[in-house]
């Protein structure tokens, strides 16, 4: 009888070993961890490029490495502790409720992930013609389709949770712009429908659901999704480094209960190596109750990808290859603090790195006082120096850097264009507002031209080589740029990340030359306070003269209502706006729609001079009419921007 055993238990330690080869299993090293992480962060404190980090290791559920560098608080001279500081997690949220909607999936509530999400909604429904095709699956790769990026991620109000169905409505006010599956566009308003899904499913607040579900089982006792105006107790607080060495406080925006599902989760780095722990461990060992085996695989597979070449995408959680290892993982970013989570599922092992680092926001003032030589901007030697401070240096220490699959061109998706010579040209990319003026804030473009050799591209400068239909990889670094042309209209996507695609834009589309035309169209419009200067006259040179001031004044007035009253220039976007407030914006907008009318009134007084030969043949009346033709030309040089902008109209 203890023969047969311990032949059996034999057998099955063969078994394990086995097992374990065949998966390539890294066993981490704590020392290496510490020795390296000391170095970086250490280094990253004494150049000041950060105020704080917390990193932490965990392998078989074990910590294998804990720690905290630099300040929770610098300015009040409170230590970092990874045990006790909180951080805001961002967007890793999106691992949360994607953990979520498998809980649901696999206790019978979701029937299927492919089953459309307008099934199980009861406050809102996704609108036609693609809205009954959008599926949790879709969502949960954001290639739902969904329009929008730069819509409201904030709130200056309480809210109560679950938000009522009116607000809810209101909310999503943004339609699909493409067919579901296509492209991959990061939509923070997809992932806040999954938070909508997950409430009307659950009957629970997002936040209760997931408190219950997912961090009393776990034993994440700080952990929590926050979208109240309240600061949680020992949250890190993050600084900017000004060059003279002194501290900008970044402030806190709390999120809406809408938008928690994308950004709303906070914990420590003591309590997120459990949640790291959970998913690391893919053969569900511990934690059956919250996700069985299959679930965790499911959530880390490839669901989703541009090409059978690009590493592709999990439910919300995005795969790479660093040594032989599958890393899958999930960064963020908020003003001061950005946060990476990573899993390595076939060594049951993971880690979370979060910093605390900011560019400075300078006010007017600052900015003025550079120019005389002194203030806050004027490099004191006491400022950041040295390199930046990357998320991603854990993995790259420890396994090397990241690999790219081989090109494979089977299975590639239809469209995959051949001929180089449609792709160059400007791409605008798609993560941006189609409805409202937030969409002027999307800077994203990017060039392509022709190489100077055959089956060459530069992408932004940068050169990249054909390697496939449709496959361009660029000479240095790990980086592949996809083209595909979309059935139908036949426009051109450039896809450069799994969740990141430009759509090529094309004549009076280009957001370049709507920049341009805003800014000639400004430049001009300011000449108009020279119209001071002009003789008194009565009758079409009084109309004249006032339309021209008028003019003038709205170019002048604009930027004085973007800054007035900040003690930072972007706060319209990341105050106002990003937080749902639009007083401010509704008088920028106003601003603009007066420009273009009194730029229209312009142009039919300038053509009524000419006509009527008004001032002729004095000098001083051909001047005055050729200024006129100038500032009608002003007023529509900016209307190809207001049309692209959406500036015509007070919208989310």
């Amino acid at each position: 009888m203890f023969k047969r055993f311990f032949a059996a238990r034999f057998v099955l330690a063969i078994l394990a070993l086995a097992t374990e080869l065949a998966g390539a299993r890294t066993s981490f090293d704590s020392n290496q961890i510490e020795t390296w992480a000391d170095e970086y962060f250490d280094s990253a404190l004494a150049n000041r490029r950060i105020t704080g980090a917390s990193v932490g290791f965990v392998q078989d559920g074990k910590v294998l490495f804990l720690k905290g560098y630099g300040w929770q608080d610098q300015r009040a001279q409170i230590p970092l502790d990874p045990a006790q500081t909180r951080f805001r997690m961002c967007s890793t949220s999106k691992t949360v409720t994607a953990t979520a909607i498998m809980q649901l999936h696999e206790r019978g509530a979701i029937a299927s992930l492919d089953d459309p999400v307008n099934r199980y909604l009861t406050r809102y429904q996704l609108p036609p013609p693609y809205g009954d095709q959008v599926t949790f699956r879709h969502l949960m790769t954001h290639s739902s389709g969904m329009a929008g990026h730069f819509t409201p991620q904030g709130t200056k109000e309480d809210i109560p949770v679950p938000v009522d169905a009116e607000l809810v409505r209101s909310f999503f006010r943004e339609n699909i712009e493409r067919p579901p599956g296509f492209v991959g566009v990061y939509a923070n308003l997809g992932v806040a429908l999954e938070g909508v899904a997950i409430e009307d499913i659950s009957g629970q607040s997002l936040a209760e659901y997931v408190a219950r579900n997912v961090f009393e089982p776990l034993d994440m006792s700080s952990a929590l999704f926050h979208h109240s105006l309240d600061k949680p107790p020992h949250l890190a607080q993050p600084y900017a480094i000004y060059p003279d060495g002194s501290l900008q406080e970044i402030r806190f925006y709390p999120k809406h209960p809408l938008t928690a599902a994308s950004g709303g989760f906070i914990t420590t780095t003591e309590d997120m190596l459990k949640y790291v722990a959970l998913h690391a461990d893919e053969e569900a060992r511990t934690h059956g109750e919250i996700l069985s085996a299959d679930g965790r695989k499911t959530l880390h597979e490839r669901h989703f990808g541009r090409h059978p070449s690009d590493p592709g995408m999990g439910l919300h959680f995005y795969r790479d290859q660093y040594g032989d290892e599958l890393m899958v993982h999930h960064g963020c970013g908020l003003p001061g603090t950005s946060s990476l989570m990573g899993v390595f599922p076939q060594s049951n092992a993971g880690f979370v790195v979060t910093l605390l680092s900011a560019n400075v926001s300078p006010s007017v003032g600052d900015v003025i006082s550079k120019i005389f030589g002194r203030g806050r901007l004027v490099d004191g030697g006491e400022g950041p120096r040295g390199d930046t401070v990357s998320i991603n240096a854990l993995p790259r220490a420890l396994l090397g850097e990241r690999r790219l699959p081989a090109i494979n061109n089977d299975g590639a998706p239809p469209g995959m264009i051949d001929d180089p010579n449609q792709l160059p040209g400007t791409y605008w990319g798609e993560r941006r507002s189609f409805r409202s003026f937030a969409a002027i804030f999307a800077f994203n473009t990017t060039t392509v031209t022709l190489g100077e050799r055959e089956g060459e591209l530069e992408i932004n400068d940068r050169l990249y080589r054909r390697r496939a239909p449709g496959v361009y990889e660029a000479e240095k670094g790990t980086r592949r740029a996809y083209f595909r042309q979309a059935a139908g209209d036949g426009e051109i996507f450039l896809q450069s990340h799994v969740s990141s695609a430009a759509r090529q834009a094309k004549g009076l589309k280009n957001p370049v030359l709507a920049y341009i035309g805003l800014a000639v169209s400004f430049g001009l419009s300011l000449t108009g306070f020279l119209a001071l200067f002009w003789r008194r006259r009565r009758g079409l040179q009084r109309w004249a003269k006032c339309l021209s001031l008028g003019v003038a004044s709205c170019v002048l007035l604009i930027p004085f209502c973007l800054f007035m009253g900040y003690d930072r220039l972007d706060d319209i976007a990341f105050v106002d706006y990003f937080n749902g407030d639009l007083s401010r914006v509704a008088v920028v907008i106003l601003l603009f729609n007066a420009h273009a009318i009194l730029g229209l009134g312009m142009l039919i007084v300038a053509i009524l001079a000419w006509r009527r030969g008004v001032g002729d043949p004095d000098i001083g009346g051909v001047l005055m009419k050729n200024h006129l033709s100038l500032l009608a030309v002003a007023g529509l040089a900016a209307l190809p921007g207001m049309l692209l902008f959406n500036l015509f109209g007070l919208q989310y």
